[in-house]
C-alpha cells in the first residue's frame, strides 16, 4: 500500500514539471513576437548667432555726477546746567528778656533772597543780605518755642526754651502783600490816635517788661507775608482794633488776614476775617475794625 503511494506521488510531480515547462517555452515565443513601437526623434534646427547691436551708453544720472563738499554748520553749544549743591543752612534760636527769640540764619546758597520764617500759625518773610544772612526778634506764642526757616529750597528748625512766657499775653495780626494795615491796642479810658492808644507808631513802655506792638517782615520780599504782634503783661487789659488805610496799592482790593491770640500758658486761638476796601476815590481814609478780642475770646471756647 505504502508503493503505491510512493508510485502515485512521483508521477504527479513529474507531470506538474513537464506543465511548467511546457508554459515557459510558450510565453517566450509570444513575448518574442509582439513588436513594440519606440517614439520617432527629430533633430533640432540650427540657430544662426551674429553679433550684438551697438546700443548708446546709459545717460548719466545725479549718483554720477560729482557734487561740492560743504562745510558743515557748526553746532550750537548749548549750556551744561549747574548742579545744585546743598545751600548748608545754619538756623539759631536764643533767648531774650520778654519772652522774645532772638533768630539768626545763615544761607550761603541765598544772598539776597526770600526767607520764611514759620512759628505757632504764624509765617513772615524776610530778605537775606548779600552773604545770605537774616536776623529777626521774634515774639514768642509759646514756652516751648520751635521756629522754621526756608531759604534756598531748604529748611531748617530751631527751637529755644522762654521760661518767662507765661508772664506775657501776646495777639499777632498777619496778612499778605498790603499796605497800611496796622493793629492797634487801647487801654481803658483812651482815645484813638491818643494817650493810651498803642500802635507801631507810638511807643510802649520803656523797657521789656512793657506793652508793645512789634512788626515783623519785610515788605519789599517778594510775595510779601507781614505781621504785627502785640505784647502785654498777663494782668494788663485792653481793646484791640485794626485799621486798614485806603492807598493807590490796596484800594478797591480784598484784604485777607488773621489773628492769633496766645494766652502765655500754651493755649492759642485764631480769627480769620476778610474785608474789601473802598475804591481809589477814598484815598487816605481809615477802615476800623474793632472789639477783635471779644471775638478771639469766643472763638477760643
Amino acid at each position: 500500500m505504502a508503493v503505491l503511494r510512493f508510485f502515485a506521488t512521483a508521477g504527479a510531480c513529474a507531470a506538474a514539471a513537464l506543465a511548467i515547462g511546457q508554459f515557459m517555452q510558450t510565453g517566450v515565443s509570444r513575448a518574442s513576437a509582439t513588436p513594440v513601437a519606440l517614439p520617432e526623434t527629430y533633430p533640432e534646427a540650427p540657430m544662426m548667432i551674429g553679433p550684438m547691436p551697438e546700443t548708446a551708453p546709459p545717460a548719466a544720472i545725479a549718483f554720477d555726477r560729482p557734487v561740492q563738499m560743504r562745510a558743515p554748520a557748526p553746532l550750537t553749544r548749548l549750556p551744561v546746567p549747574e548742579a545744585r549743591t546743598a545751600c548748608d543752612l545754619s538756623f539759631s534760636a536764643e533767648a531774650r528778656a520778654g519772652a522774645m527769640a532772638a533768630l539768626r540764619l545763615d544761607a550761603p546758597c541765598a544772598p539776597e533772597a526770600r526767607v520764611v520764617l514759620r512759628h505757632q500759625g504764624l509765617s513772615v518773610t524776610l530778605l537775606s543780605d548779600a552773604q545770605g544772612r537774616a536776623e529777626a526778634l521774634f515774639p514768642a506764642l509759646a514756652e516751648r518755642a520751635v521756629f522754621m526757616a526756608e531759604a534756598g529750597g531748604e529748611t531748617a528748625i530751631a527751637s529755644v526754651d522762654l521760661p518767662d512766657m507765661a508772664e506775657w499775653q501776646r495777639v499777632a495780626l498777619q496778612w499778605r502783600e498790603s499796605d497800611g494795615v496796622s493793629l492797634h491796642a487801647l487801654a481803658p479810658g483812651g482815645k484813638p490816635g491818643g494817650a493810651g492808644d498803642l500802635g507801631l507808631a507810638t511807643p510802649g513802655t520803656a523797657g521789656a517788661t512793657g506793652a508793645r506792638v512789634t512788626a515783623l517782615g519785610h515788605a519789599a520780599a517778594p510775595a510779601a507775608r507781614l505781621a504785627q504782634v502785640y505784647s502785654a503783661p498777663v494782668e494788663e487789659a485792653r481793646s484791640l482794633r485794626v485799621e486798614i488805610e485806603v492807598t493807590e496799592r490796596n484800594c478797591g482790593a480784598p484784604v485777607l488776614a488773621e489773628m492769633v491770640r496766645s494766652d502765655g500758658v500754651g493755649g492759642l486761638s485764631s480769627l480769620d476775617f476778610e474785608v474789601t476796601l473802598p475804591g481809589c476815590e477814598a484815598l487816605g481814609e481809615l477802615l476800623v475794625l474793632q472789639n477783635l478780642g471779644a471775638e478771639l475770646t469766643l472763638a477760643a471756647r
